[in-house]
This record gives structure tokens, sequence and C-alpha cells, in this order.
């Protein structure tokens, strides 16, 4: 009797791999945004392997511009998407997504590029440039970190359509669905783009025009081999460094490490030197807003209420600890900068002194709002702000801000990891005795 077809071997599995290809299939209609809420929130696979085989191309075109060697390019992209698979819960402007893996890529690469430096300066010359191929010569690493360097210093509204045009290789009218642009904004803020990268590139001595280096930035095909490594390692990765161990490669992983870390110390670093100040100067806003206000009759007992925080306040508070996306930040370099930041609150006005930049002081004004849960600080700045919240226990005061001056407003007055916020712990200080 002949095998019938659910009888033959590796039947099951073919079934399988047929049923995850349509899954995947059906995962790439949907947008970026979508499938970063299916991986982040239901740790859905597919979604992931989505993502990969959407920005790959880009990715990988990055790091094979920016390095010498193939196995430093694969090791790059591999890190670039164990990052994303760390941090995908994080990400606030998830459909401008081309724009953030294209910054991690330069991070990544740039680190790797570090690295591959300091490798070709321990070994002999000779056998260094005989293990680097004539394709890898071609690639010309210094003008690519050159012209990448200046992409990612143009502003915002020109670097966006940049990246998908130019970097992922999407056509005007897909990035101005994309971005929710009309094309001819698109178009217009492309030519603004070459003009700008082009004046940028001559002032740095390079010849070459930008539409002919933008030319060879098109996105490069990615190994199978490579994507299906990547997508294993990733999905191990994203629940945790250990079990990654084996998946992914060495070099993928400690530069995915560094990278990891290195973002968390920038974004604390970026707070010691301005929105720290902003964020504790939300407790100004407490006297601010009290002056502001007409001053209830003695008989409101009602319209008293929301002054208790404000005269609760009234006093020098000094920063005891600091935490970001649930880890303790107090003993790091950039913690002990924040560490020891004095806010003196009075009737008129709030003055922070930090301990970074030979005590700078700052004066802010805030509103806030002590009816909501949790209460909320809001810096109002023209048409910007920046929305905190804050608890008042005693001599405890307690502020967590987003790490982003545009993130969302915190939901409670602690961190954890992914979220993007900062809580920064407060404790009144004693008044001197005369």
């Amino acid at each position: 009797m002949g095998e019938s077809i659910t009888d033959m071997p590796h039947m099951p599995d073919m079934l399988h791999a047929l049923g995850d290809a349509e899954g995947v299939q059906g995962m790439r209609s949907l947008s970026d945004s979508q499938l970063l809420e299916q991986f982040a929130l239901h740790r859905n696979e597919r979604a992931f392997e989505a993502l990969l085989h959407r920005h790959g191309p880009l990715v990988f075109s990055v790091c094979r511009r920016m390095l010498f060697h193939r196995q430093d390019a694969e090791d790059a992209f591999q890190a670039t998407f164990l990052v994303l698979a760390r941090k995908a819960g994080g990400i606030t402007r998830r459909s401008l997504l081309s724009n953030w893996l294209y910054g991690v890529a330069l991070r990544v690469a740039g680190r790797a590029r570090k690295n591959a430096l300091r490798r070709r300066a321990r070994e002999p010359q000779d056998g260094d440039l005989a293990a680097v191929t004539r394709e890898e010569m071609s690639a010309n690493p210094e003008l690519a970190a050159l012209l990448h360097e200046e992409v990612q210093r143009l502003p915002d509204k020109y670097r966006k359509p940049v990246v998908l045009c130019y970097l992922e290789g999407r056509t005007n009218e897909e990035a101005a669905a994309q971005l929710q642009w009309p094309v001819g904004t698109v178009k217009t803020r492309l030519a603004r783009a070459r003009e700008m990268l082009c004046a940028r590139l001559t002032r740095r001595g390079v010849a070459l025009t930008a539409v002919l280096l933008l030319a060879g930035t098109l996105p490069a095909a990615v190994p199978a081999a490579l994507l299906e490594g990547t997508f294993r390692a990733s999905l191990k990765f994203a629940a945790g460094t250990a079990s990654a161990v084996g998946a992914a490669t060495p070099q993928s992983l400690a530069l995915a490490t560094g990278v990891l870390r290195a973002m968390l110390l920038t974004k604390l670093k970026t707070l010691s030197a301005g929105v720290l100040a902003v964020v504790l100067a939300g407790v100004g806003g407490l006297a601010y807003h009290g002056l502001a206000a007409d001053p209830p009759s003695k008989d409101d007992k009602k319209a008293a209420a929301p002054k208790e925080d404000k005269d609760a306040i009234l006093g020098t508070w000094v920063v005891e600890a600091v935490e970001v996306e649930g880890r303790d930040m107090s003993d790091t370099d950039e913690g002990k900068k924040i560490k020891g930041s004095v806010l003196t609150v009075t009737a008129d006005e709030m003055t922070i002194v930090t301990m970074e930049g030979g005590g700078k002081k700052t004066t802010y004004k805030y509103k806030l709002n002590p009816a909501v849960k949790p209460k909320a600080i809001d810096r109002i700045d023209g048409a910007d702000s920046i929305e905190s919240v804050y608890s008042l226990d005693g001599d405890t005061l307690k502020i967590c801000a987003p790490m982003m001056k545009d993130g969302p407003r915190p939901t409670e007055v602690a961190t954890r990891e992914g979220s993007n916020t900062s809580l920064f712990v407060l404790k009144r200080q004693a008044k001197e005795k005369k």
C-alpha cells in the first residue's frame, strides 16, 4: 500500500511552516504601530518577524556601509534588532519606527566601528587589509559615516522623508501616506534636505554630491540565514539577556547591551543637563498656581483644599535618589550629578540649583492639578508642555516625569522597565537653628 500524504515524514513540520508563512504574510499588511503593539503587549512572534523583514534592508544597508568587514556588519545588524526586541514597549512614536531604527543602527554601527578600529590597531596591517574584500573596500565607510552623521543632524521634518525615501526605498507617495503629509510636501522637503546635505558635506571637504552618496545607500538585501538567526536571538533577548546566550553572537550581545546602557545613560544625562530642572520646577508651579488664582474666602473650605500642597511644599528640598525605567541610577556617574540638587520654593518663586554646571540656578513656572490621581504637574511653555505626576508625603516629595519632552504623562508615581519615565525622590532640608 502506498504511503498517505499525512504519513509522509516531516509533513507536520511542513504544515506548521506553511501556517507560519501565512501568519507572517497577514502581519505584513499591518502598520508599524500595530505590529509593535502586537509584539510589545502580546509577544506575537510573527509581528516581530514582519518588522524584521520590513526594516531589515534599511538596517543592513547602514551597517554594511559603516563597517569594513561583513561579519562586523552582521553582528551590528543583529544587535540593532536585539535592542528593538527589548525596547519595543517603550517606543513612543511607533509610526516613525524607521527613524528610530535608523538612529539605533547608527549607534550600534558606530560602536562596532570603534571596536574594529581598535582591532586593526592591534593586528598586522598587511594581514588586516588582506581580509578586506574588494566589495567591502568599495563601500567606503568613511564617506558613509560622514553622510549618516549629517542625515542625523537634519531637522526632524527633513530627516523623516530622507530615511523613508532614500534609505528605505519608499516612493514619495508611500512616504506621504506614512507621514500623513501631502505628496508635494514630501517632495519639497526632500529637495531642501538634499540642498542642506550637499552644503554641509561640501564644508567638510566631500566633493561628491549628496544625491550620489544617497544613491549608494539604498536598502541592501539581508541574507536569509542572518534574518532567521536574528529573529530567534531577538525573541530570546526580549525575555532576558541570559536566555539569548548561544542564540545571538557574543559580539552582537555585547553591542546590544552596551547600546541599551548608553541609551539609558543618555536619557539620564539629558535630564541632568536641563530636563531635571524642568521636571523639578513643576513644584514651583505650586506657588505660582496659588498666586495666579483669586484667594479663597474664609468660609469656602473647598476652595482652600488645593492650597494644602502649596503650603506644604514651601521650603528647601534635596534630591536623594534617581530611578530610570525601574532601575536605581543614584550611584551611577550621571545619577551622582543629579543627587544633591537643591530645590527651593518660596511664596513667589522656585529656584533649582543643579550639581552639574557649577551650581547653575534656574527658575520656572508651572501649573498643577492636585485633584486628579495621580496628582499632575504641567510646565506650560507656549504650545509645549511637560506632563508629570507627583506625590507629597510629609518630608518626602516624589516626581515622576516622561523621559522625552513630548512623552505622555506617567500613569503612576513610579517607574518600570520600558515605561520611558524617571522618578526623583526629594527630602525636605531641615531649617538651620539660629
